[in-house]
């Protein structure tokens, strides 16, 4: 994950208006097992008029329910939905080159790899990884 334990601060007001924002502008996905959130994938699509026909998406699952087929149904759903989409024509994701577990995920599921940014997360001195920019064309 991008956002380290110390940095995440969102409210519950905060953490409402980006529930709000999402449903106009993407889709929010969430697993639940006995009443307990496990997985979220959020998508956005640009605000920008020349980007507007893609958007970027993001998936965290429980560690403790990794493994388990939830982050492959919940990004079955957002193709399927993207796909009815009328103006949606590509998605597109970020992921560290050191989580082979989802850019395998990634790759199953059709999405190519577009780019990286070198050494662009530091998780501590002379430890850098990539980040790897993915996408697939649903139309």
């Amino acid at each position: 994950m991008a956002t380290t334990v110390e940095e995440f601060t969102v409210s519950v007001v905060e953490q409402r208006e980006k529930i709000v924002n999402c449903s106009e502008r993407g889709l929010m996905l969430v697993a639940e097992q006995e009443n307990q959130i496990i997985g979220i994938l959020d998508f956005h699509l640009s605000s920008r008029k020349r980007f507007s026909h893609q958007g970027l998406f993001g998936i965290s699952i429980q560690e403790t329910f990794a493994n388990k087929g939830i982050g492959t149904c919940l990004i079955k759903k957002l193709l399927e939905w993207a796909r009815k989409q009328e103006h949606i024509e590509k998605i597109s994701l970020e992921v560290f080159s050191n989580n082979e577990r989802a850019i395998h995920l990634y790759t199953k599921l059709g999405f190519k790899e577009e780019g990286r940014r070198h050494k662009h997360v530091k998780f501590g001195p002379n430890e850098y990884v990539d980040d790897i920019i993915m996408s697939q064309f649903v139309k």
